[in-house]
C-alpha cells in the first residue's frame, strides 16, 4: 500500500474535519450563528465611517424635512442616483422619530444573511453536498471585500444580493423546464428594486449575463420574458429620473455613471484585475481552480448548464466593467462575489476527494480570515471606542456644545460627513461665501483652511470651539452675533 505524503494526509484531515463540522449542527443554524457573531456587534459598536454618511443623511433628511422621492442631504439636492437604501432606512426609522445606528445598519446586516442563505440554498438545489453549501456561505463571509461591508451603509452589497436573487428566480424556473411570464414579472420587480438602489448600470450583470446564456443556448422562447422583465424594471426607474429632473441634472448623472471623461481616475484593467482577485479571495481562487479543472461541463450532480449560466452571470458584465473607459474599483464587482462563492462550493465537492491538496489551503485561508473577522467584531469593536466610534465621540462633544449654546450648524462641502448625522440639531449646507456674511448665533463646521479664512474676515465675532474628525481635519466655530 502506497502511503500518502504528510502534506496530503494533512489535506485529507482538513477536508474530513470540514465535512464533520458542516453536518454536526443544523447547517442553516450554523450559518446564522456565524453571521450573528460577525455582524451584530458591529451594528452597535461600529460608528459611521467612509461615505456612510451620505445614505444616513439622506434618510435623516427624508424624515426631518419630508424629502423622500427627491433625495436631499440636509438642504441640498442629491440626485446623482436613486437612493432606495436610504428610503428603506428612513422607513424603518420613522416609528422611532430619527435615524439611529441600529436602524441604519440593520438592512445591511440582514442583506448579508440573505446572501449567505441564497448561496446555501442554491448549492443544495443544484445537488451540492451540505459541506459544499456551507462552504459557499462561509466563502461569502470571508471575502476581504465583504469584511468591510458586513454593516457598511452603502448600496453595493444589498444590491448584489438582490440582483443574485433575480438570477436564482430565473434559474429555478429554467431548471423546472419553463420560465413563466409570472416569474419573469417577478424578476422584473426585483430588478426594478435593484435599479432604484444605484441606477441602471448594475442591471447589466443580469441582463448581459442571463441574456448571453439565453442566446448561446438558443432559448428563443425566453427572449419575450426577458424583454418583459426589462420593461418592468425600466418603468419605475425612468419615472424617478423624470420626477426629479431639472435642467443640468443629466451632467451629474453622466458623471456618476462614468459615461464621460473626467472625475477621479480609477484603476486600469491590470490593476483592477489584481485588486479584484485579492479582494475576493479565497472564493476567487477556489472558483478558478474549479473552472480550470472542470471547465463548464459540470461535476457530480451539477449540470453543465448551471455552470455555464452562473459563469455568464458572474463574468460577462464584469469583463465589460473591467475595460470601462473610466476605470473601475472593486465595489463595482460586488454582484460577482455571490456566484464566485457558488462556484467555490462546487469546487469542494469536485476536488475534495481526488485533489484535497487544492481544497485544504483555501479552507485554511478562509478560516484564518473568519477568525480575524471574529476578533475584529466581537473583541476589538467593543473595546476600542476611539478606533471604532470616533465619529460618535465627536458628535457627542458637538451636541454638548450646541445644547449649551443653541443655533444651527452651517457646514461646507462634505465636512463632518459621518459625524453630523449623529447631531440632533438643524444642519445647513452652505458655500464659504455665505458663511462670511451670515448672522449669528450659529455654528460653522468647516475644514481647517476655511476656518482660517473665516477667522481672518470675521475677527472677534468668531471663535474656534473644537477640532474634530479622525485626523482633526475640521473645525467647529461659534458665531455669537
Amino acid at each position: 500500500m502506497i502511503s500518502l505524503p504528510d502534506t496530503s494526509k494533512a489535506a485529507v484531515r482538513m477536508v474530513a474535519w470540514w465535512n464533520a463540522v458542516a453536518v454536526r449542527w443544523h447547517p442553516v443554524t450554523l450559518i446564522v450563528i456565524v453571521w450573528a457573531l460577525l455582524t451584530i456587534p458591529l451594528v452597535f459598536f461600529r460608528g459611521f465611517n467612509s461615505d456612510e454618511g451620505v445614505a444616513v443623511t439622506i434618510a435623516r433628511t427624508a424624515i426631518d424635512d419630508g424629502y423622500w422621492l427627491t433625495p436631499h442631504m440636509f438642504n441640498e439636492r442629491f440626485v446623482e442616483r436613486p437612493t432606495l437604501l436610504s428610503w428603506v432606512i428612513a422607513a424603518i426609522s420613522l416609528p422611532f422619530g430619527s435615524v439611529t445606528q441600529f436602524t441604519a445598519r440593520l438592512p445591511i446586516a440582514l442583506a448579508v444573511l440573505g446572501g449567505c442563505l441564497l448561496i446555501y440554498s442554491l448549492l443544495r438545489r443544484v445537488g451540492a453536498s451540505v459541506a459544499a453549501a456551507v462552504l459557499g456561505a462561509a466563502l461569502f463571509l470571508s471575502c476581504p471585500l465583504m469584511l468591510r461591508s458586513y454593516v457598511m451603509i452603502t448600496a453595493d452589497m444589498p444590491l448584489a444580493v438582490m440582483l443574485f436573487s433575480a438570477f436564482v428566480l430565473w434559474w429555478h424556473g429554467y431548471e423546472s423546464g419553463w420560465v413563466s411570464f409570472g416569474r419573469w414579472a417577478a424578476i422584473g420587480g426585483v430588478l426594478a428594486l435593484v435599479s432604484l438602489m444605484k441606477g441602471p448600470q448594475p442591471i447589466a450583470y443580469f441582463a448581459i449575463g442571463v441574456g448571453l446564456y439565453i442566446l448561446g443556448a438558443r432559448l428563443w422562447r425566453q427572449i419575450p420574458g426577458l424583454m418583459l422583465a426589462g420593461l418592468i424594471c425600466v418603468i419605475p426607474l425612468a419615472g424617478w429620473y423624470a420626477y426629479v429632473y431639472v435642467p443640468g441634472d443629466e451632467l451629474q448623472w453622466a458623471s456618476f455613471m462614468r459615461l464621460k471623461v473626467g472625475g477621479a481616475p480609477l484603476s486600469s484593467p491590470p490593476k483592477a484585475l489584481f485588486e479584484l482577485f485579492t479582494e475576493t479571495l479565497p472564493a476567487a481562487l477556489l472558483a478558478t481552480i474549479y473552472l480550470v479543472t472542470h471547465g463548464f461541463r459540470g461535476s457530480g450532480n451539477v449540470k453543465g448548464a448551471f455552470v455555464k449560466s452562473i459563469a455568464c452571470y458572474a463574468f460577462a458584465a464584469a469583463l465589460i466593467i473591467l475595460f470601462w473607459r473610466g476605470g473601475s474599483t472593486p465595489r463595482y464587482y460586488f454582484p460577482m462575489i455571490l456566484p464566485l462563492c457558488v462556484l467555490g462550493g462546487l469546487a469542494f465537492d469536485a476536488l475534495s476527494v481526488q485533489r484535497p491538496q487544492f481544497v485544504a489551503p483555501v479552507l485554511t485561508v478562509m478560516l484564518a480570515i473568519l477568525g480575524y473577522a471574529f476578533v475584529y467584531s466581537v473583541v476589538a469593536s467593543p473595546l476600542l471606542p476611539k478606533q471604532f466610534r470616533s465619529a460618535q465621540l465627536d458628535a457627542r462633544r458637538i451636541t454638548d456644545q450646541v445644547h449649551a449654546a443653541p443655533g444651527p450648524i452651517y457646514r461646507t462641502a462634505a465636512t463632518g460627513l459621518n459625524v453630523l448625522p449623529y447631531v440632533p440639531t438643524r444642519i445647513i449646507g452652505a458655500k464659504l461665501q455665505l458663511l462670511e456674511t451670515v448672522g449669528g448665533p450659529a455654528w460653522f463646521a468647516v475644514p481647517t483652511d476655511e476656518a482660517a479664512i473665516l477667522m481672518a474676515k470675521r475677527g472677534d465675532a468668531l471663535r474656534v470651539v473644537m477640532p474634530f474628525g479622525s485626523d482633526q481635519e475640521w473645525r467647529l466655530l461659534r458665531l455669537d452675533k
